[in-house]
Protein backbone atom coordinates (compact mmCIF):
# COMPACT_ATOMS: atom_id res chain seq x y z
CA UNK A 1 0.00 0.00 0.00
CA UNK A 2 2.71 2.17 1.31
CA UNK A 3 5.20 1.57 -1.92
CA UNK A 4 1.55 2.29 -4.21
CA UNK A 5 1.35 5.86 -3.23
CA UNK A 6 4.98 6.30 -3.46
CA UNK A 7 4.37 5.16 -6.81
CA UNK A 8 1.56 7.46 -7.72
CA UNK A 9 3.58 10.53 -6.40
CA UNK A 10 6.39 9.42 -9.16
CA UNK A 11 4.21 9.64 -11.79
CA UNK A 12 2.69 12.98 -11.01
CA UNK A 13 5.91 14.39 -10.51
CA UNK A 14 7.43 13.93 -13.33
CA UNK A 15 3.80 14.69 -15.13
CA UNK A 16 4.31 18.31 -13.49
CA UNK A 17 7.68 18.51 -14.58
CA UNK A 18 7.13 17.28 -18.34
CA UNK A 19 4.54 20.03 -18.64
CA UNK A 20 6.25 22.84 -17.50
CA UNK A 21 9.26 21.72 -19.46
CA UNK A 22 6.63 22.46 -22.75
CA UNK A 23 5.92 25.76 -21.41
CA UNK A 24 7.53 28.84 -23.25
CA UNK A 25 9.79 30.92 -21.37
CA UNK A 26 8.81 34.48 -21.25
CA UNK A 27 11.34 36.94 -22.95
CA UNK A 28 11.05 40.81 -21.85
CA UNK A 29 10.69 43.66 -24.34
CA UNK A 30 11.87 47.24 -23.87
CA UNK A 31 7.62 48.20 -24.89
CA UNK A 32 7.36 46.38 -20.88
CA UNK A 33 8.86 49.16 -19.29
CA UNK A 34 7.04 51.93 -17.79
CA UNK A 35 9.41 54.85 -19.08
CA UNK A 36 8.22 56.11 -22.28
CA UNK A 37 7.84 59.60 -23.80
CA UNK A 38 4.28 59.77 -23.52
CA UNK A 39 5.06 59.30 -19.80
CA UNK A 40 7.97 62.07 -19.78
CA UNK A 41 5.36 64.53 -22.27
CA UNK A 42 2.56 63.87 -19.52
CA UNK A 43 4.42 64.62 -16.05
CA UNK A 44 7.15 67.18 -17.69
CA UNK A 45 4.17 70.26 -16.82
CA UNK A 46 4.57 69.70 -12.62
CA UNK A 47 7.82 68.11 -12.51
CA UNK A 48 10.59 68.80 -15.83
CA UNK A 49 13.49 66.79 -13.79
CA UNK A 50 11.90 63.74 -13.66
CA UNK A 51 10.38 64.19 -16.87
CA UNK A 52 13.87 64.80 -18.60
CA UNK A 53 14.89 61.22 -16.40
CA UNK A 54 12.19 58.99 -17.32
CA UNK A 55 13.14 60.46 -21.43
CA UNK A 56 16.71 59.08 -20.53
CA UNK A 57 15.76 56.07 -19.34
CA UNK A 58 13.06 55.60 -22.20
CA UNK A 59 15.85 55.74 -24.73
CA UNK A 60 18.27 53.47 -23.01
CA UNK A 61 15.70 50.66 -23.04
CA UNK A 62 14.78 51.13 -26.19
CA UNK A 63 11.20 52.60 -26.26
CA UNK A 64 12.62 56.15 -28.39
CA UNK A 65 14.57 56.85 -30.73
CA UNK A 66 17.42 59.11 -30.84
CA UNK A 67 15.08 61.69 -32.82
CA UNK A 68 12.21 61.56 -30.69
CA UNK A 69 14.06 61.86 -27.68
CA UNK A 70 15.57 64.90 -28.38
CA UNK A 71 12.34 66.72 -29.39
CA UNK A 72 10.49 65.81 -26.42
CA UNK A 73 13.85 67.28 -24.68
CA UNK A 74 13.43 69.79 -26.45
CA UNK A 75 9.82 70.44 -25.85
CA UNK A 76 10.32 70.15 -21.97
CA UNK A 77 12.92 72.90 -21.88
CA UNK A 78 10.83 75.12 -23.97
CA UNK A 79 8.08 74.54 -21.52
CA UNK A 80 9.96 75.92 -18.46
CA UNK A 81 10.04 79.76 -17.27
CA UNK A 82 13.37 79.93 -17.14
CA UNK A 83 14.80 81.61 -20.51
CA UNK A 84 18.27 79.43 -20.79
CA UNK A 85 16.11 76.36 -21.00
CA UNK A 86 14.26 77.84 -24.53
CA UNK A 87 17.80 78.80 -25.37
CA UNK A 88 18.51 74.99 -25.12
CA UNK A 89 15.06 73.80 -26.60
CA UNK A 90 15.94 76.03 -29.87
CA UNK A 91 19.54 75.07 -30.48
CA UNK A 92 17.81 71.82 -29.89
CA UNK A 93 15.56 72.58 -32.74
CA UNK A 94 18.37 73.97 -34.92
CA UNK A 95 20.26 70.44 -34.32
CA UNK A 96 16.86 68.36 -35.93
CA UNK A 97 16.29 70.74 -38.63
CA UNK A 98 19.51 69.30 -40.32
CA UNK A 99 18.64 65.98 -38.92
CA UNK A 100 18.48 63.14 -41.53
CA UNK A 101 14.60 62.51 -39.98
CA UNK A 102 13.55 66.17 -41.74
CA UNK A 103 15.41 66.71 -45.04
CA UNK A 104 13.57 64.28 -47.28
CA UNK A 105 10.86 64.76 -49.14
CA UNK A 106 9.11 62.02 -48.05
CA UNK A 107 5.09 62.39 -45.64
CA UNK A 108 6.89 61.16 -42.65
CA UNK A 109 10.36 63.59 -43.07
CA UNK A 110 8.01 66.42 -43.91
CA UNK A 111 6.08 65.52 -40.79
CA UNK A 112 8.95 65.18 -38.44
CA UNK A 113 10.13 68.82 -39.79
CA UNK A 114 6.46 70.30 -39.50
CA UNK A 115 6.88 69.17 -35.38
CA UNK A 116 10.08 70.65 -35.02
CA UNK A 117 9.13 73.99 -36.65
CA UNK A 118 5.95 74.19 -34.83
CA UNK A 119 8.05 73.89 -31.31
CA UNK A 120 10.34 76.76 -32.51
CA UNK A 121 7.78 79.06 -33.40
CA UNK A 122 5.35 78.62 -30.31
CA UNK A 123 8.74 79.20 -28.28
CA UNK A 124 10.04 82.37 -30.10
CA UNK A 125 5.87 83.75 -29.92
CA UNK A 126 6.47 83.14 -25.73
CA UNK A 127 9.74 84.83 -25.79
CA UNK A 128 7.98 88.05 -27.95
CA UNK A 129 10.85 87.38 -31.08
CA UNK A 130 8.26 88.12 -33.37
CA UNK A 131 10.41 87.77 -36.29
CA UNK A 132 11.19 84.67 -36.03
CA UNK A 133 8.16 83.36 -35.08
CA UNK A 134 6.77 84.67 -38.22
CA UNK A 135 9.76 83.07 -39.90
CA UNK A 136 9.37 80.01 -38.98
CA UNK A 137 5.01 80.05 -39.09
CA UNK A 138 5.89 81.27 -42.96
CA UNK A 139 7.60 77.91 -44.04
CA UNK A 140 5.04 75.85 -41.48
CA UNK A 141 2.26 77.17 -44.00
CA UNK A 142 5.11 76.67 -47.23
CA UNK A 143 4.89 73.15 -46.00
CA UNK A 144 1.32 72.39 -45.29
CA UNK A 145 0.31 74.10 -48.77
CA UNK A 146 2.63 72.09 -50.83
CA UNK A 147 1.53 68.50 -49.35
CA UNK A 148 -2.50 69.83 -49.45
CA UNK A 149 -2.72 70.18 -45.93
CA UNK A 150 -5.66 73.03 -46.12
CA UNK A 151 -6.41 72.83 -42.33
CA UNK A 152 -3.33 73.18 -41.11
CA UNK A 153 -2.46 75.77 -43.41
CA UNK A 154 -4.98 78.16 -42.21
CA UNK A 155 -4.60 77.27 -38.50
CA UNK A 156 -0.72 78.34 -39.15
CA UNK A 157 -2.45 81.42 -41.81
CA UNK A 158 -3.54 82.25 -37.98
CA UNK A 159 0.00 82.52 -36.36
CA UNK A 160 1.13 84.62 -39.20
CA UNK A 161 -1.57 87.13 -38.74
CA UNK A 162 -0.68 86.95 -34.99
CA UNK A 163 2.67 87.68 -35.57
CA UNK A 164 1.88 90.43 -38.20
CA UNK A 165 -0.53 92.16 -35.43
CA UNK A 166 2.45 91.61 -32.88
CA UNK A 167 4.94 93.56 -35.36
CA UNK A 168 2.36 96.67 -35.67
CA UNK A 169 -0.50 95.71 -37.85
CA UNK A 170 -3.33 94.99 -35.04
CA UNK A 171 -6.34 95.18 -37.33
CA UNK A 172 -5.12 93.91 -40.23
CA UNK A 173 -4.31 90.96 -38.37
CA UNK A 174 -7.80 90.67 -36.16
CA UNK A 175 -9.37 90.97 -39.86
CA UNK A 176 -7.22 87.98 -41.36
CA UNK A 177 -8.37 86.13 -38.10
CA UNK A 178 -11.81 86.76 -38.92
CA UNK A 179 -11.91 85.55 -42.19
CA UNK A 180 -9.92 81.97 -40.92
CA UNK A 181 -12.61 81.75 -38.31
CA UNK A 182 -14.99 81.64 -40.92
CA UNK A 183 -13.65 79.81 -43.82
CA UNK A 184 -12.90 76.79 -40.78
CA UNK A 185 -16.74 77.22 -39.95
CA UNK A 186 -17.72 76.41 -43.05
CA UNK A 187 -18.82 72.47 -44.67
CA UNK A 188 -19.39 69.39 -43.05
CA UNK A 189 -18.59 68.53 -39.32
CA UNK A 190 -14.72 68.09 -38.84
CA UNK A 191 -13.02 67.67 -35.53
CA UNK A 192 -9.82 68.62 -37.24
CA UNK A 193 -11.42 71.94 -38.41
CA UNK A 194 -12.94 72.37 -34.73
CA UNK A 195 -9.09 72.13 -33.01
CA UNK A 196 -8.09 74.51 -35.63
CA UNK A 197 -10.93 76.98 -34.85
CA UNK A 198 -10.44 76.84 -31.66
CA UNK A 199 -6.73 77.58 -31.97
CA UNK A 200 -7.46 80.39 -34.43
CA UNK A 201 -9.89 82.20 -31.93
CA UNK A 202 -7.76 81.69 -29.07
CA UNK A 203 -4.78 83.56 -30.78
CA UNK A 204 -7.93 86.29 -31.64
CA UNK A 205 -8.59 86.54 -28.05
CA UNK A 206 -4.82 87.29 -27.54
CA UNK A 207 -4.78 90.18 -29.63
CA UNK A 208 -8.21 91.51 -27.58
CA UNK A 209 -6.97 91.23 -24.50
CA UNK A 210 -3.67 93.12 -25.35
CA UNK A 211 -5.40 95.97 -27.32
CA UNK A 212 -7.83 96.41 -23.83
CA UNK A 213 -10.72 94.97 -25.92
CA UNK A 214 -11.79 92.58 -23.20
CA UNK A 215 -15.73 93.06 -23.78
CA UNK A 216 -15.22 91.23 -27.01
CA UNK A 217 -13.68 88.39 -25.55
CA UNK A 218 -17.02 87.37 -23.95
CA UNK A 219 -18.72 86.06 -26.98
CA UNK A 220 -15.65 84.37 -28.49
CA UNK A 221 -15.12 82.46 -25.03
CA UNK A 222 -18.51 81.80 -24.56
CA UNK A 223 -18.51 80.60 -28.35
CA UNK A 224 -15.66 78.05 -27.86
CA UNK A 225 -17.84 76.59 -25.02
CA UNK A 226 -20.98 76.50 -27.14
CA UNK A 227 -18.64 74.33 -30.11
CA UNK A 228 -17.01 72.16 -27.36
CA UNK A 229 -20.77 71.30 -25.91
CA UNK A 230 -22.29 70.72 -29.29
CA UNK A 231 -19.42 68.48 -29.90
CA UNK A 232 -19.99 66.37 -27.45
CA UNK A 233 -23.63 65.78 -28.12
CA UNK A 234 -23.14 65.49 -32.18
CA UNK A 235 -19.41 63.85 -31.61
CA UNK A 236 -20.83 61.01 -34.08
CA UNK A 237 -21.79 63.84 -36.92
CA UNK A 238 -17.90 65.10 -36.65
CA UNK A 239 -15.34 63.23 -38.88
CA UNK A 240 -12.59 61.52 -37.55
CA UNK A 241 -9.58 63.33 -39.41
CA UNK A 242 -7.52 65.03 -36.89
CA UNK A 243 -4.01 63.40 -37.12
CA UNK A 244 -2.89 65.46 -33.64
CA UNK A 245 -5.71 63.78 -31.29
CA UNK A 246 -6.50 59.99 -31.56
CA UNK A 247 -10.19 58.76 -32.02
CA UNK A 248 -10.50 57.68 -28.03
CA UNK A 249 -13.54 58.43 -26.48
CA UNK A 250 -11.11 58.88 -23.66
CA UNK A 251 -8.63 61.59 -25.23
CA UNK A 252 -11.60 63.49 -26.95
CA UNK A 253 -12.98 64.48 -23.79
CA UNK A 254 -10.19 65.51 -22.00
CA UNK A 255 -9.35 67.90 -25.23
CA UNK A 256 -12.77 69.15 -24.40
CA UNK A 257 -12.60 69.22 -20.81
CA UNK A 258 -9.11 71.25 -21.19
CA UNK A 259 -10.49 74.12 -23.80
CA UNK A 260 -13.50 74.62 -22.12
CA UNK A 261 -11.82 75.02 -19.02
CA UNK A 262 -9.64 77.85 -20.48
CA UNK A 263 -12.73 79.56 -21.64
CA UNK A 264 -13.90 79.85 -18.33
CA UNK A 265 -10.69 81.01 -17.33
CA UNK A 266 -10.94 83.62 -20.19
CA UNK A 267 -14.09 84.52 -19.00
CA UNK A 268 -13.21 85.02 -15.57
CA UNK A 269 -10.89 87.66 -16.25
CA UNK A 270 -12.81 89.55 -19.32
CA UNK A 271 -16.22 89.88 -16.62
CA UNK A 272 -13.41 90.76 -14.23
CA UNK A 273 -11.67 93.48 -15.70
CA UNK A 274 -15.07 95.08 -17.26
CA UNK A 275 -16.74 95.20 -13.60
CA UNK A 276 -19.07 91.68 -13.74
CA UNK A 277 -17.49 90.58 -10.87
CA UNK A 278 -20.03 88.45 -10.04
CA UNK A 279 -20.15 86.71 -13.03
CA UNK A 280 -16.16 87.03 -12.93
CA UNK A 281 -16.43 84.64 -9.81
CA UNK A 282 -19.07 82.20 -11.19
CA UNK A 283 -16.59 81.69 -14.01
CA UNK A 284 -13.54 81.42 -11.55
CA UNK A 285 -15.33 78.83 -9.66
CA UNK A 286 -16.14 76.90 -12.89
CA UNK A 287 -12.71 76.80 -13.61
CA UNK A 288 -10.94 75.98 -10.22
CA UNK A 289 -13.15 72.76 -10.61
CA UNK A 290 -11.60 71.30 -13.28
CA UNK A 291 -9.12 69.44 -13.83
CA UNK A 292 -6.39 71.73 -15.62
CA UNK A 293 -7.73 74.50 -13.19
CA UNK A 294 -6.16 72.74 -10.68
CA UNK A 295 -2.72 72.18 -12.14
CA UNK A 296 0.15 74.44 -11.89
CA UNK A 297 0.25 76.08 -15.80
CA UNK A 298 -4.09 76.01 -14.95
CA UNK A 299 -3.11 78.82 -11.98
CA UNK A 300 -0.58 80.21 -13.89
CA UNK A 301 -3.57 81.01 -15.96
CA UNK A 302 -6.09 82.24 -13.65
CA UNK A 303 -3.81 84.21 -11.13
CA UNK A 304 -4.94 87.21 -13.80
CA UNK A 305 -8.48 87.16 -12.79
CA UNK A 306 -7.65 87.10 -8.95
CA UNK A 307 -5.43 90.00 -9.45
CA UNK A 308 -8.46 91.98 -10.96
CA UNK A 309 -10.52 90.47 -7.85
CA UNK A 310 -8.32 91.33 -5.69
CA UNK A 311 -6.95 87.91 -4.31
CA UNK A 312 -4.00 89.04 -3.93
CA UNK A 313 -3.01 85.98 -1.45
CA UNK A 314 -3.60 83.15 -4.45
CA UNK A 315 -2.01 85.37 -6.70
CA UNK A 316 1.46 85.83 -4.62
CA UNK A 317 1.00 81.06 -3.63
CA UNK A 318 1.50 81.10 -7.47
CA UNK A 319 3.64 83.45 -7.86
CA UNK A 320 6.03 81.97 -5.03
CA UNK A 321 5.41 78.62 -6.93
CA UNK A 322 6.58 80.26 -10.35
CA UNK A 323 9.75 81.93 -8.21
CA UNK A 324 10.71 78.24 -7.18
CA UNK A 325 10.98 76.83 -10.72
CA UNK A 326 12.87 79.60 -11.49
CA UNK A 327 15.74 79.58 -9.53
CA UNK A 328 18.62 81.89 -9.62
CA UNK A 329 17.12 82.93 -13.35
CA UNK A 330 15.56 85.72 -12.19
CA UNK A 331 16.07 88.49 -15.78
CA UNK A 332 13.31 87.16 -17.52
CA UNK A 333 9.59 88.62 -18.09
CA UNK A 334 7.93 86.11 -16.06
CA UNK A 335 9.61 87.48 -13.29
CA UNK A 336 9.78 90.51 -13.83
CA UNK A 337 5.33 90.24 -14.38
CA UNK A 338 5.68 88.56 -10.39
CA UNK A 339 7.42 92.08 -9.31
CA UNK A 340 4.59 93.59 -10.69
CA UNK A 341 2.12 91.77 -8.51
CA UNK A 342 4.07 92.11 -5.20
CA UNK A 343 4.05 95.99 -6.49
CA UNK A 344 0.30 95.91 -7.00
CA UNK A 345 -0.47 93.89 -3.63
CA UNK A 346 1.44 96.04 -1.54
CA UNK A 347 -0.44 98.64 -3.03
CA UNK A 348 -3.83 96.94 -2.44
CA UNK A 349 -2.63 96.28 1.61
CA UNK A 350 -1.99 99.79 2.11
CA UNK A 351 1.86 99.84 2.27
CA UNK A 352 2.76 101.99 -0.41
CA UNK A 353 6.60 102.44 0.45
CA UNK A 354 7.14 98.59 -0.30
CA UNK A 355 4.83 98.77 -3.51
CA UNK A 356 7.32 101.50 -4.55
CA UNK A 357 10.52 99.42 -4.36
CA UNK A 358 8.66 96.53 -6.00
CA UNK A 359 7.52 99.15 -8.59
CA UNK A 360 11.43 100.28 -8.53
CA UNK A 361 12.70 96.75 -9.29
CA UNK A 362 10.28 95.87 -11.87
CA UNK A 363 11.46 99.00 -13.52
CA UNK A 364 15.00 98.18 -13.60
CA UNK A 365 14.62 94.67 -14.92
CA UNK A 366 12.25 95.66 -17.72
CA UNK A 367 15.42 98.09 -18.93
CA UNK A 368 17.57 95.38 -18.61
CA UNK A 369 15.55 93.07 -20.22
CA UNK A 370 15.21 95.70 -23.46
CA UNK A 371 18.72 96.05 -23.46
CA UNK A 372 19.45 92.41 -23.58
CA UNK A 373 16.94 91.76 -25.49
CA UNK A 374 18.92 94.53 -27.99
CA UNK A 375 21.77 93.17 -27.44
CA UNK A 376 20.77 89.38 -28.11
CA UNK A 377 18.83 90.65 -31.13
CA UNK A 378 22.19 92.36 -32.44
CA UNK A 379 24.21 89.17 -31.89
CA UNK A 380 21.71 86.86 -33.45
CA UNK A 381 21.70 89.52 -36.78
CA UNK A 382 25.63 89.06 -36.65
CA UNK A 383 25.54 85.73 -36.63
CA UNK A 384 22.96 84.89 -39.16
CA UNK A 385 24.98 87.79 -41.65
CA UNK A 386 28.36 85.61 -40.71
CA UNK A 387 26.46 82.41 -41.19
CA UNK A 388 24.98 83.43 -44.82
CA UNK A 389 28.69 84.53 -46.12
CA UNK A 390 29.99 81.36 -44.65
CA UNK A 391 27.25 79.44 -46.86
CA UNK A 392 27.69 82.09 -49.95
CA UNK A 393 31.72 81.34 -49.84
CA UNK A 394 31.11 77.10 -49.45
CA UNK A 395 28.84 77.21 -52.32
CA UNK A 396 30.81 79.60 -54.74
CA UNK A 397 33.59 77.20 -53.96
CA UNK A 398 31.70 74.06 -55.00
CA UNK A 399 30.44 75.96 -58.24
CA UNK A 400 33.60 76.59 -59.38
CA UNK A 401 34.31 73.15 -58.81
CA UNK A 402 31.62 72.11 -60.59
CA UNK A 403 32.32 74.24 -63.42
CA UNK A 404 35.11 72.74 -63.95
CA UNK A 405 34.83 69.45 -63.51
CA UNK A 406 31.55 69.46 -66.25
CA UNK A 407 33.65 71.25 -68.57
CA UNK A 408 36.31 68.17 -68.54
CA UNK A 409 33.69 65.75 -68.58
CA UNK A 410 31.70 67.63 -71.26
CA UNK A 411 35.26 67.71 -73.29
CA UNK A 412 35.98 63.89 -73.07
CA UNK A 413 32.21 62.70 -74.19
CA UNK A 414 32.36 64.92 -77.35
CA UNK A 415 35.55 63.24 -78.05
CA UNK A 416 34.25 59.56 -77.12
CA UNK A 417 31.61 60.30 -79.12
CA UNK A 418 32.71 62.20 -82.06
CA UNK A 419 35.14 58.74 -82.68
CA UNK A 420 32.07 56.37 -82.11
CA UNK A 421 29.92 58.64 -83.86
CA UNK A 422 31.92 58.47 -87.35
CA UNK A 423 32.31 54.82 -86.94
CA UNK A 424 28.54 54.20 -86.61
CA UNK A 425 27.88 56.40 -89.01
CA UNK A 426 30.04 54.76 -91.91
CA UNK A 427 28.82 51.39 -90.73
CA UNK A 428 25.17 52.27 -90.63
CA UNK A 429 24.94 54.23 -93.67
CA UNK A 430 24.76 51.37 -95.84
CA UNK A 431 22.34 49.25 -93.93
CA UNK A 432 19.81 52.49 -94.14
CA UNK A 433 20.06 52.50 -97.60
CA UNK A 434 19.07 49.25 -97.94
CA UNK A 435 15.97 49.21 -95.15
CA UNK A 436 14.67 52.50 -97.28
CA UNK A 437 14.10 50.17 -99.74
CA UNK A 438 12.20 47.97 -98.10
CA UNK A 439 10.36 50.68 -96.08
CA UNK A 440 9.19 52.21 -99.06
CA UNK A 441 7.60 48.89 -100.32
CA UNK A 442 5.61 48.39 -97.04
CA UNK A 443 4.40 52.01 -97.26
CA UNK A 444 3.27 51.76 -100.72
CA UNK A 445 1.15 48.50 -99.77
CA UNK A 446 -0.51 49.76 -96.82
CA UNK A 447 -1.07 53.05 -98.82
CA UNK A 448 -2.97 50.67 -101.04
CA UNK A 449 -4.48 48.84 -98.12
CA UNK A 450 -6.12 51.77 -96.42
CA UNK A 451 -7.39 53.40 -99.47
CA UNK A 452 -9.29 50.14 -100.22
CA UNK A 453 -10.53 50.07 -96.79
CA UNK A 454 -11.69 53.64 -96.71
CA UNK A 455 -13.52 53.51 -99.57
CA UNK A 456 -14.95 50.42 -97.89
CA UNK A 457 -15.82 52.25 -94.53
CA UNK A 458 -18.65 54.76 -94.05
CA UNK A 459 -17.96 57.78 -92.92
CA UNK A 460 -19.82 59.21 -89.81
CA UNK A 461 -22.37 62.33 -91.14
CA UNK A 462 -22.83 65.28 -90.20
CA UNK A 463 -25.82 64.97 -87.99
CA UNK A 464 -23.80 62.61 -85.79
CA UNK A 465 -20.72 64.62 -85.25
CA UNK A 466 -23.35 67.70 -84.78
CA UNK A 467 -25.05 66.01 -82.01
CA UNK A 468 -21.96 65.43 -80.26
CA UNK A 469 -20.58 68.51 -80.39
CA UNK A 470 -24.03 70.18 -79.01
CA UNK A 471 -23.49 67.27 -76.33
CA UNK A 472 -20.05 68.11 -75.94
CA UNK A 473 -21.04 72.14 -75.61
CA UNK A 474 -23.93 71.31 -73.25
CA UNK A 475 -21.84 69.36 -70.66
CA UNK A 476 -18.76 72.19 -70.59
CA UNK A 477 -21.04 75.03 -70.89
CA UNK A 478 -23.90 74.20 -68.21
CA UNK A 479 -20.89 72.82 -65.84
CA UNK A 480 -22.56 69.33 -65.94
CA UNK A 481 -19.23 68.12 -65.11
CA UNK A 482 -18.76 69.82 -61.92
CA UNK A 483 -21.82 67.72 -60.52
CA UNK A 484 -20.03 64.21 -58.14
CA UNK A 485 -23.57 62.75 -59.38
CA UNK A 486 -23.51 63.13 -63.02
CA UNK A 487 -24.27 59.82 -64.91
CA UNK A 488 -24.59 58.18 -68.19
CA UNK A 489 -28.24 57.92 -67.50
CA UNK A 490 -28.72 61.93 -67.14
CA UNK A 491 -27.06 62.40 -70.58
CA UNK A 492 -29.57 59.63 -72.10
CA UNK A 493 -32.41 61.25 -70.34
CA UNK A 494 -31.87 65.06 -71.34
CA UNK A 495 -30.97 64.29 -74.68
CA UNK A 496 -33.62 61.37 -75.45
CA UNK A 497 -30.36 59.17 -76.65
CA UNK A 498 -30.12 55.11 -76.38
CA UNK A 499 -27.03 54.06 -74.71
CA UNK A 500 -25.99 52.44 -78.29
CA UNK A 501 -26.02 55.51 -79.82
CA UNK A 502 -24.11 57.65 -77.21
CA UNK A 503 -21.88 54.56 -77.12
CA UNK A 504 -20.96 54.95 -80.89
CA UNK A 505 -21.00 58.77 -80.45
CA UNK A 506 -18.29 58.03 -77.74
CA UNK A 507 -15.99 55.94 -80.30
CA UNK A 508 -16.15 58.06 -83.32
CA UNK A 509 -15.98 61.79 -81.59
CA UNK A 510 -13.95 60.89 -78.72
CA UNK A 511 -11.12 59.06 -79.33
CA UNK A 512 -13.00 55.54 -78.36
CA UNK A 513 -12.99 56.77 -74.30
CA UNK A 514 -15.82 55.78 -72.38
CA UNK A 515 -18.15 58.17 -70.85
CA UNK A 516 -16.73 58.03 -67.59
CA UNK A 517 -13.21 58.70 -69.04
CA UNK A 518 -14.93 61.61 -71.36
CA UNK A 519 -16.02 63.27 -68.43
CA UNK A 520 -12.84 62.83 -66.49
CA UNK A 521 -10.46 64.57 -69.05
CA UNK A 522 -13.23 67.54 -69.09
CA UNK A 523 -12.83 67.48 -65.25
CA UNK A 524 -9.23 68.07 -65.96
CA UNK A 525 -8.52 70.20 -68.64
CA UNK A 526 -11.19 72.73 -66.52
CA UNK A 527 -8.54 71.84 -63.52
CA UNK A 528 -5.96 72.38 -65.22
CA UNK A 529 -7.49 76.24 -66.58
CA UNK A 530 -8.02 76.61 -62.97
CA UNK A 531 -4.67 76.34 -61.93
CA UNK A 532 -3.41 78.13 -64.47
CA UNK A 533 -5.79 81.49 -63.93
CA UNK A 534 -6.00 81.04 -60.22
CA UNK A 535 -2.14 80.11 -58.77
CA UNK A 536 -3.25 80.57 -55.46
CA UNK A 537 -6.62 78.65 -55.32
CA UNK A 538 -7.13 75.96 -52.80
CA UNK A 539 -6.72 72.60 -54.15
CA UNK A 540 -9.97 71.53 -52.29
CA UNK A 541 -11.77 74.19 -53.92
CA UNK A 542 -10.23 73.19 -57.71
CA UNK A 543 -11.56 69.76 -56.87
CA UNK A 544 -14.95 70.97 -55.61
CA UNK A 545 -15.49 73.08 -59.00
CA UNK A 546 -14.34 69.96 -60.72
CA UNK A 547 -16.72 67.42 -59.48
CA UNK A 548 -14.49 65.08 -57.19
CA UNK A 549 -13.36 64.71 -53.76
CA UNK A 550 -9.57 66.22 -52.85
CA UNK A 551 -7.90 62.31 -52.56
CA UNK A 552 -9.36 61.57 -55.96
CA UNK A 553 -8.92 64.25 -57.77
CA UNK A 554 -5.31 64.15 -57.12
CA UNK A 555 -4.94 60.87 -58.10
CA UNK A 556 -6.74 62.03 -61.13
CA UNK A 557 -4.77 64.61 -61.92
CA UNK A 558 -1.27 62.60 -61.56
CA UNK A 559 -2.54 60.13 -63.65
CA UNK A 560 -4.05 62.47 -66.66
CA UNK A 561 -0.83 65.05 -66.38
CA UNK A 562 1.30 63.13 -64.92
CA UNK A 563 2.05 64.85 -61.99
CA UNK A 564 0.36 66.22 -58.76
CA UNK A 565 -1.44 69.59 -58.57
CA UNK A 566 1.12 70.89 -56.44
CA UNK A 567 3.87 69.69 -58.88
CA UNK A 568 2.02 70.87 -61.69
CA UNK A 569 1.26 74.27 -59.80
CA UNK A 570 5.09 74.65 -59.15
CA UNK A 571 6.50 73.67 -62.35
CA UNK A 572 3.73 76.46 -64.32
Amino acid sequence: MKRGFIFIAIILSLAVSCKRSGQTRYVPRPSDSVYTAKLARHIYPDNPQRALVVLDSAYIVGNVNEFERDLVRATIYGRQLIDPQKGKALEICQQLLQHDSTQTNSESSVKHRLDVLRLAADIYRERKDFENYLKYSLEIENLNRTWGYETEALRTEAEIAYALSKMGREEEGLNKMESISEALSKGAPSIDRLDAWIIVTKRKIGLLSDMGRQAEIVPLAQEIIYRLDYYQAHSADYAEDSFRLPPVKESRDRWCNYYRAQAHGLLAYSYAVTGNIKEARKEVAVFEQSKYGRTYGGRRMISRAWAALGEWDKVLAIDDISCERMGADTVNADYALILLDYSEAAKARGRYRESREWLERYAGLKEKLSLQLQTSQAQEYAARYHEKEQEMAVAAAKAEIRRKDSMIFGILVLFVFAVFASFYYASQRRRIQEKNKVLVRLINEQAERNISLQASASKPSAKEEELFRHIDTVIREERLFASPMLQRQDILDRFNLRRQTLNELMNTFADGKSFPAYINSIRMEEAGNLLRKNPGMPFTLIAESVGLNQSNFRIQFKLYYGMTPAEYRENM
